[in-house]
């Protein structure tokens, strides 16, 4: 017997006992949660919530195409699985978007026989992007940087994932959830424009060439930049953090710390955004349609946009074609100014239906662009692109992606999500 057919022969043994242990009714075994479970779908992820028992051990099962999915029928269901000792809610990720999930979920106490399985459920996943949902203000004014990372907390010796936001004469929050921000003592007085995470550090930059940076989002220092013109955006590839700002100023570190002036910088036009491609390629976009590209963030060429516009952003898409990995690369801008390229040299305008100011862009699965007026434009493909409903007609300014969702903050600091 193969080895493969081993595993394959343990699985459907391990399975049927716990099937066993799982399904049947008995004096001793607990009622299914009361009301049943709802789900939520997300972006690859289903979230699963149900009214819990104290001392209750529950079980969810699964699996993709059986709307009809039962204790009876699901080892038999290609592609089922099971999640022991769960609680409410319970994220179920690593799904595929557009497939949908069928669950249910039995209980026991002490280790006791399983309870009859709640009412089946299903859900679909889908794409972040298309549902918003509105949630708390955080203060940072009309200029907000927006980042995600880690820090190991002195007191716990735990890893703890924290946000952070700043914004206008130097604001800082962080929040462990996007429902709850704690101000953080101000480093400075200057407006930050933008922030990152990387090297172990979060990372902020803003006017007059300033550059922040703390290991544990509290403790906050300095970085000399060795400029002192105005940084709008800084980003990072995880080896390398660029920031670019006015006058063709971009300045590099691999540390955060230590900053440098890129070589060849072949514009004095302000920049207001930069981008680390899925190609390693580096994007800075900037005034009158200025776009420059990089591969070391060192050395900088110019690119021909055509376009007098504003350029506010830049992201990519990799996809597979015949066995081949293909990118896209795009730009937005001033007046739904929108540019896409296959190799970051020869740039294509598209159409997105609308005339706003588009301020910032998001890359994963799809690239999502975000603006005036409430506008938040996707894409899968950079050439077509679809409004979204964001419930708001405030202009959107940053969009940020983490923990499988999208996160955007407005000129009033006020935050919208879509999972």
């Amino acid at each position: 017997m193969s080895l493969h057919s081993i595993r394959v022969s343990l699985l459907a043994l391990a399975s049927a006992m716990i099937l066993l242990a799982c399904g049947g009714s008995s004096s001793s075994a607990p009622p299914p949660p009361e009301g049943g479970i709802t789900v939520v779908a997300g972006e690859s992820q289903i979230t699963l919530s149900w009214k819990e028992t104290p001392g209750v051990e529950y079980w969810a099962f699964s699996a993709p195409d059986n709307p009809t999915l039962s204790l009876s029928n699901w080892l038999a269901s290609t592609g089922s699985s099971y999640r022991l000792n769960v609680t409410s809610p319970f994220v179920v990720s690593g799904l595929n978007n557009g497939t949908p999930y069928s669950f249910f979920i039995t209980g026991r106490i002490n280790k006791g026989p399983g309870s009859d399985a709640t009412p089946t459920v299903t859900a679909t996943p889908r794409l972040a992007g298309v549902e918003w949902a509105t949630g708390a203000n955080v203060n940072t004014g009309n200029q907000t940087g927006l980042s995600f990372g880690s820090y190991i907390d002195a007191a716990t010796n735990t890893i703890q994932y924290a946000y952070l936001a700043v914004g206008n004469g130097g604001r800082m929050f962080k929040a462990a959830t996007i429902d709850k921000w704690t101000a953080i003592t101000p480093a400075l007085t200057t407006h930050l424009n933008s922030a990152t995470f990387a090297f172990a550090k979060f990372m902020a930059a803003g006017d007059a060439g300033q550059i922040i940076y703390s290991s544990d989002t509290q403790t906050w220092t300095k970085a000399t930049s060795g400029t002192t013109q105005n940084l709008n955006a800084i980003e990072t590839n995880g080896i390398l953090a660029v920031a670019v700002g006015n006058n063709g100023t971009i300045i590099t570190s691999k540390d955060g710390i230590a900053w440098t002036a890129a070589t060849t910088v072949p514009t004095t036009a302000h920049l207001y955004g930069v981008t680390a491609t899925v190609s390693g390629t580096w994007i800075a976009v900037g005034a009158s349609g200025s776009i420059l590209t990089s591969s070391d963030g060192a050395i900088w060429t110019a690119q021909t946009s055509n376009s007098l516009i504003d350029l506010k952003a830049a992201g990519s898409l990799a996809s597979i074609v015949n066995n081949t990995t293909v990118y896209t690369y795009v730009v937005v801008g001033a007046t739904g100014t929108v540019l896409s390229s296959t190799d970051a040299i020869t740039w294509t305008p598209r159409t997105a239906n609308t005339l706003v100011n588009l301020n910032h862009l998001s890359s994963g699965n799809q690239l999502v662009a975000v603006g005036a007026n409430g506008t938040i434009l996707t894409s899968i493909d950079g050439i077509a692109w679809k409004p979204q409903v964001s419930k708001t007609n405030t202009e959107l300014r940053t969009i940020l992606r983490a923990e499988n969702q999208l996160i955007v903050v407005d000129s009033l600091g006020n935050i919208f999500s879509s999972k």
